[in-house]
C-alpha cells in the first residue's frame, strides 16, 4: 500500500512535532533538576522520585506514542481529501487516527494529574479544602476521559466499523460520543484554567512575599490558560467532523488541536517546576559577566598606575553535582578555594544555600617608593 502525504498533514506534523521537541527538552531538564525527592521528606514520592515526576513520565510515554501513531496516520493520507485516497489508505488512516486520539485523551488526564501532584506539594498537610479541590479535579478528569474512551470503542457494533464503514453493523452511539466529547473538552479546558489560576490562591496567602514576586510567580504558573484555550478550540473542532463526509480531511484539524492541547499541558506544566534551574542559569551568567568585568577593570587600573599587572585569580569549584528540588531542596556546601599566585591560599565556603552567589573582593596594597 503506497503512502500518501499532503493536504493538512504537513501542517499537523510540523506544528505537533515542534511542540514535541520543546516538550522533550523540558522533560530532560526536569529529569535532571526536579525529579528526586528531598532527603528530609521521602514520603514526597515513590522510590526516590517525586510524585509529579512519576505522573509526568507516564504522560510523556503516552504523548509520544500518540504523536507517533498520528504520524503513521498522516503517512497514510490523514489531512488529504478522501477522493484522493484509495480504500486501503482510508482504512489505515482512520485506524491509526483513532488510536492516536484514544492515547491523547488518556494522556490529557494523566498530564493534568502531574500538574495536580506538583500543586499538592505546596499544600503539604495543611489547607485540606484546597487539597480536596485538587483531588476532585483529578478524579473528574480521569472519569470523564476514561468514559469517553469507552464510548468511542462501543459507538459502533462491531468496533471495526468505526474505521471501516464497509463492515456490516451499526453505529447507534455516535451522538452520545459527540456529547461526551463536548463535555470532556469543556471540562478539560475548565480544569486547565482552574489549575492555572489555583497558584494565585496559594501565593496570595504568603504575607512575607513582595507583591512583585507574587505577580511574577502567578504569571509563570498561569501558562495552563493557553492549554485551556487550545482545549476550547479542540471542542469547537469536534463539530467539523460531524458536518462533513470528508473525514480524512476534516479530522486533521481536530487532531491538531488534540495533540496541541496535550503538549501544551506538558510544556506549561513543566515551566514552573524548572524555575530554580532558570534562576540559577541566569545567576551563573551574571556571575561570569561580573567577574570578567571586574578583572578587566583591575588590569586597566594596574596599567594606568604603572605597577605590575595583577596576577590572574584562579577559582577551583568542587566537581560534586548537586540535585536541586523545587520544594525543600537539600542544603549543601560548596568548597571554593581562591588565591593569588605567590600568596597564601584561602578556603572560602559559601553559605548553606548553594543557589546564592558569594561576592568576594580582593584588595591589593602597594607601597610607593620614596
Amino acid at each position: 500500500m503506497a503512502a500518501a502525504y499532503g493536504g493538512r498533514g504537513p501542517v499537523l506534523l510540523g506544528v505537533t512535532w515542534a511542540e514535541t521537541a520543546l516538550a522533550l527538552i523540558l522533560f530532560g531538564l526536569r529529569a535532571k533538576t526536579a525529579s528526586l525527592c528531598p532527603p528530609e521528606d521521602v514520603s514526597f514520592g515513590f522510590c526516590g522520585l517525586r510524585w509529579d515526576f512519576i505522573w509526568v513520565m507516564f504522560a510523556y510515554v503516552l504523548a509520544f506514542a500518540a504523536q507517533c501513531t498520528m504520524t503513521v496516520s498522516v503517512s497514510y493520507g490523514l489531512g488529504m481529501h478522501q477522493d484522493q485516497l484509495s480504500h486501503p489508505q482510508i482504512l489505515a488512516s482512520n485506524y491509526w487516527s483513532w488510536i492516536a486520539q484514544v492515547l491523547a485523551i488518556l494522556d490529557l488526564a494523566i498530564a493534568r494529574c502531574a500538574v495536580i501532584a506538583f500543586l499538592l506539594t505546596f499544600e503539604m498537610h495543611t489547607h485540606r479544602k484546597g487539597r480536596w479541590a485538587l483531588l476532585t479535579v483529578g478524579a473528574l478528569q480521569g472519569l470523564i476521559n476514561v468514559a469517553e474512551i469507552g464510548v468511542i470503542f462501543h459507538q459502533c457494533d462491531p468496533p471495526q466499523r468505526l474505521w471501516d464503514t464497509d463492515v456490516p453493523g451499526s453505529c447507534n452511539l455516535i451522538e452520545t460520543c459527540l456529547y461526551i466529547g463536548y463535555a470532556q473538552g469543556g471540562m478539560g479546558a475548565a480544569a486547565d484554567i482552574f489549575l492555572a489560576c489555583y497558584p494565585v490562591y496559594i501565593i496570595g496567602r504568603l504575607q512575607q512575599m513582595r507583591l512583585s514576586v507574587k505577580v511574577g510567580l502567578c504569571l509563570l504558573m498561569s501558562g495552563g490558560v493557553i492549554a485551556g484555550i487550545a482545549g476550547i478550540n479542540k471542542t469547537v473542532a469536534i463539530s467539523t467532523i460531524v458536518e462533513t463526509d470528508d473525514q480524512t480531511y476534516a479530522i486533521a484539524k481536530l487532531n491538531t488541536w488534540v495533540l496541541t492541547e496535550m503538549w501544551f499541558i506538558l510544556i506549561f506544566g513543566s515551566i514552573p517546576v524548572l524555575r530554580p534551574f532558570f534562576v540559577r542559569f541566569s545567576q551563573s551568567i551574571k556571575t561570569v559577566a561580573g567577574y570578567s568585568s571586574s578583572r578587566s577593570r583591575a588590569h586597566a587600573d594596574g596599567d594606568r598606575s604603572g605597577s605590575r599587572p595583577i596576577d590572574e585569580i584562579w577559582i577551583n569549584l568542587d566537581g560534586q553535582q548537586h540535585s536541586p528540588w523545587m520544594v525543600n531542596g537539600p542544603r549543601m556546601k560548596k568548597g571554593v578555594s581562591m588565591g593569588i599566585q605567590g600568596s597564601s591560599q584561602e578556603d572560602i565556603l559559601s553559605t548553606a544555600y548553594p543557589d546564592q552567589i558569594v561576592v568576594t573582593k580582593k584588595t591589593t596594597v602597594m607601597e610607593e617608593s620614596r
